[in-house]
């Protein structure tokens, strides 16, 4: 097939149209993760953290869960984002326990406060050209695994 301008322009093109579409999720537009989470079916709502940064509630099994914006300028631009939840138990739960999860699992850490209630965190970096909605779904689901196997290794 000979180039032609018009085939010149269409190859031009497909770098501008791959960046737009991995833009789909960034962590410098809350509403746009929020809007993301409640497509793929996420009772959510957007909020600020103490600080003053956005921050999204859900939840997802049997735990609740926020979503924390890091990296922000003056509470806005944010560049990576943080998908938490906690645990008060009433048996306190080890480091050892923990590092164990941590040793086996991929994507989620385990961490444990000094009184023993664990939390399991991921983080996720959504700067630059942030994530298409595709893999923005993976990671939800990617979270909703972890937090089930997480609320069954600690007897929750």
């Amino acid at each position: 097939m000979p180039f032609t301008p018009r085939l010149g322009l269409a190859l031009a093109a497909l770098p501008l149209i791959a960046t737009a579409a991995a833009a789909d999720v960034r962590a410098s537009n809350p509403q746009g993760v929020l809007s993301a989470m409640q497509a793929y079916g996420y009772a959510a709502t957007l909020e600020t953290d103490s600080t003053g940064d956005p921050k999204i509630s859900s939840r997802v099994s049997r735990s609740n869960f926020a979503v924390f914006f890091y990296g922000c300028s003056d509470n806005n631009d944010c560049a990576s984002i943080q998908f938490y939840t906690g645990y008060n138990m009433n048996n306190a739960v080890s480091a050892g326990r923990m590092n164990e999860w941590n040793r086996d699992k991929l994507f989620s850490k385990a961490t444990v406060d000094d009184d023993g209630d664990p939390a399991l965190e991921m983080d996720v970096n959504l700067d630059f050209d942030g994530m298409g909605n595709g893999n923005f779904e993976d990671v939800l689901d990617i979270w909703r695994l972890s937090v089930e196997s997480f609320e069954e290794f600690i007897d929750w």
